[in-house]
């Protein structure tokens, strides 16, 4: 048989029609069986045993599981916009009753499944004393045989828009097993690596491995073929990053001088926690080095970071270098602005402001301030990333909260000077984006854990629309207590499907008419003027709740507010949700963290979302929960989420054998120190699949 067989057209697979090959190229961009081979499935249904339906009583929400039975009736129920509808199917065996649930596709289901017996497996959840799976699979039954002992079935991902033209997860695995059987009659097919004993002697053939990852003989062939390609792709990929690094060269910055021991014995504030000391040991272990820091500073709201950035600041400007720190929203850069100049007044520090408010004659100031040198720290927002702010020595860059920059907003930053500044990026959730690269080794973390002394975990509850009269009785005792409330809306005025802030501040005035002149308003649109005005009477205490857009979600320190509402929580990220809660538990009183949605609305994601939030207070536990939902974006580019460059690697749930098989990489760099210069197109020529790695984490370095 020919070795080009992968390079073989789809339309020449048995099992394929033209039309459905135009489809594959047009939706999925699989052209070739190279590109059909590669098209691993997303997830696998193994079960050893078939249930029954009173086994499941004991089981918890999340269990996998699998049944046998009949559908015995079929109903739809609509939304009460009727925006939408729900289809709810009764599966029955002879112990009992579960409910199937589709929110999408209910027409295609409809149809397909009254009075047929099917197989049906998947998470199974509780609701309303019911067990129920939501959007199962599903296979007709047949004959006892049909189901074995080792049942193993893959789940592909598959578009609506195939799913409706027949295109189905059995579909494709027929196609799968035509494939596979005209790979099995070429033996040098798929060649492996010529460095695979150095890789690691229990890996699997690559050829076996593509096999069994789409038609597993047995659960270990599987977690077989699974390690292998984990392995081999982990294992390109840092050696492809080794061969494109491009180390950053920069000034060292070698001593401690009189301002940061000044500073440090006299006028700190308060004691340093242990893990302060530690982080600020790391980053002047960095910043003497003259390769560029690259340094994440992550720790929960409140926990001392922008404390760190002083003294890194200090550090800067003993070794003649000038700072500068971007905030993302002007609140946030004047609140910086004031808490520092007044901490660094008492050593003589010259500090420059500059925002989208600073006047033209103040602006023109500033920019003959900070390249003459004059000005020794400079904190602003995207304002500092304009061609006119030129250092004389920008020496380090620190960036607050940097998931609400872009990815080139943030690099304009230190691109528009002439010197490679340093760079401390802090933030609470790091973005997917910034946690895949930590992953990937391209960027290093600091951790600060330690809240401090006093400060108390925030109890975050989630109620419907239904019990939202519990949520204000919450606001109301606080507010009886002396403390104050935020109330966050999603959108200003339109929205038809979220309760937007005009209406909600209607609402709010009427729940809380005792209150009369003391609800305020606070949104992005409102002039800088109105913003402080609206701040500074909640800073007083004269405002006792704050009707907010996400405006609020940094800068805005208030330690006297103990309860923060978010109504409509299904529409906000993870990240975005954890930082809205920081705004309360910031002083000493207990404090309340309320998420509203509609019990009619909220999808079966978003209910993940509020759970999670639900569950911990942990910055960095959110943000790895975040990267596997939404994806790591483009590690260099652009995007800051989506899909990523691997095929079967998974971020957060391989990173045990990202550790392991990245020092073999490098190892194997070591020894062979002029591999690329011997085998400059390995990427290229060299590695069968060229279209699955190269031509894609190219992107990622250019």
């Amino acid at each position: 048989m020919s070795c080009n067989i992968l390079k073989k057209s789809i339309k020449h697979l048995k099992g394929l029609s033209l039309y459905k090959a135009c489809l594959f190229n047009t939706e999925l961009n699989i052209y070739s069986y190279e590109d059909l081979l590669f098209f691993y499935p997303k997830k696998y249904i193994h079960l050893s045993i078939l249930k029954s339906i009173s086994e499941l009583s004991n089981k918890k929400n999340n269990n996998l599981v699998e049944i046998l039975g009949e559908i015995t009736s079929v109903e739809e129920k609509y939304f009460k916009n009727k925006e939408g509808k729900i289809l709810i199917a009764r599966l029955e065996d002879k112990t009992g009753f579960i409910e199937l649930i589709w929110f999408k596709k209910t027409n295609f289901f409809k149809k397909k499944i009254k009075n047929i017996t099917f197989i049906v497996s998947g998470k199974i959840r509780w609701f309303q004393k019911k067990i129920q799976i939501i959007h199962p699979n599903i296979k007709k039954f047949k004959h006892s045989k049909y189901y074995s002992k080792c049942s193993i079935s893959p789940i592909y991902s598959i578009p609506e828009k195939l799913i409706k033209k027949g295109i189905s997860n059995f579909f494709f695995k027929n196609l799968l097993k035509n494939l596979i059987k005209e790979l099995k009659e070429d033996t040098n097919i798929v060649e492996d690596f010529f460095f695979q004993k150095f890789i690691e002697k229990k890996l699997i053939p690559r050829k076996k491995a593509l096999i069994q990852i789409h038609i597993p003989e047995s659960l270990d062939n599987l977690l077989q073929a699974q390690y292998s390609l984990k392995f081999e792709e982990l294992f390109l990929l840092k050696l492809f990053f080794l061969s494109k690094k491009n180390i950053v060269y920069t000034y060292p910055f070698k001593k401690l001088g009189k301002n940061f021991h000044n500073f440090y014995n006299h006028f700190l504030p308060f004691t340093l926690t242990e893990e302060q000391k530690k982080v600020i040991k790391e980053i002047w272990e960095d910043l003497k080095k003259p390769i560029q820091m690259n340094r994440l500073l992550q720790g929960e709201v409140g926990c001392g970071k922008t404390i760190i950035a002083m003294l890194s600041m200090l550090i800067t400007l003993d070794n003649g270098f000038q700072s500068c720190l971007m905030a993302p929203t002007e609140v946030l850069a004047i609140q910086h602005y004031y808490s520092i100049k007044k901490l660094f007044s008492k050593i003589g520090i010259k500090i420059g402001l500059l925002t989208s408010s600073t006047s033209n004659s103040m602006r023109k100031y500033i920019y003959n301030e900070i390249l003459t040198g004059k000005i020794s720290i400079l904190i602003g927002t995207h304002s500092l990333i304009q061609k006119k702010v030129q250092f004389k020595r920008l020496g380090l860059a620190v960036i607050d909260e940097q998931q609400r920059f872009g990815v080139e907003q943030r690099e304009k930053i230190y691109n528009n000077n002439k010197n490679h500044p340093h760079i401390l990026i802090m933030t609470a959730t790091p973005i997917p984006r910034t946690l895949a690269k930590v992953i990937y080794h391209d960027l290093n973390i600091s951790v600060i854990k330690e809240l401090p002394f006093g400060r108390k975990p925030i109890n975050t509850m989630h109620f419907y629309n239904k019990d939202k009269d519990k949520a204000f009785k919450i606001i109301k005792n606080q507010i009886l207590k002396g403390r104050q409330a935020y109330i966050i809306y999603p959108t200003v005025k339109s929205s038809n499907r979220y309760k937007n802030l005009v209406k909600g501040y209607k609402e709010i005035k009427e729940k809380f008419k005792n209150l009369k002149n003391k609800i305020g308003i606070l949104y992005g649109k409102m002039k800088s003027e109105e913003k402080n005005i609206q701040i500074n009477r909640f800073l007083r205490g004269d405002t006792k709740i704050m009707i907010a857009t996400t405006v609020i979600e940094v800068g805005v320190d208030i330690p006297n507010a103990s309860v923060i509402l978010i109504e409509n929580a299904d529409f906000f990220g993870l990240s975005q949700l954890h930082q809205l809660r920081g705004r309360v538990g910031r002083g000493i009183h207990k404090s309340y963290c309320i998420l509203i949605t509609d019990d009619k609305k909220i999808n079966v994601k978003s209910s993940l979302r509020i759970k999670k939030i639900c569950e911990t207070n942990k910055g960095l536990e959110i943000a790895k929960e975040d990267l596997n939902l939404r994806g790591s974006g483009d590690l260099i580019g652009t995007k800051q989420s989506g899909k990523d460059y691997l095929h079967i690697v998974n971020f957060i749930k391989d990173y045990k054998l990202i550790k392991k098989v990245f020092p073999i990489a490098i190892n194997f760099f070591q020894k062979n120190p002029n591999f690329f210069q011997k085998n400059p197109n390995f990427f290229q020529k060299n590695n069968t699949y060229k279209k699955y790695y190269y031509s894609k984490w190219k992107k990622i370095i250019n």
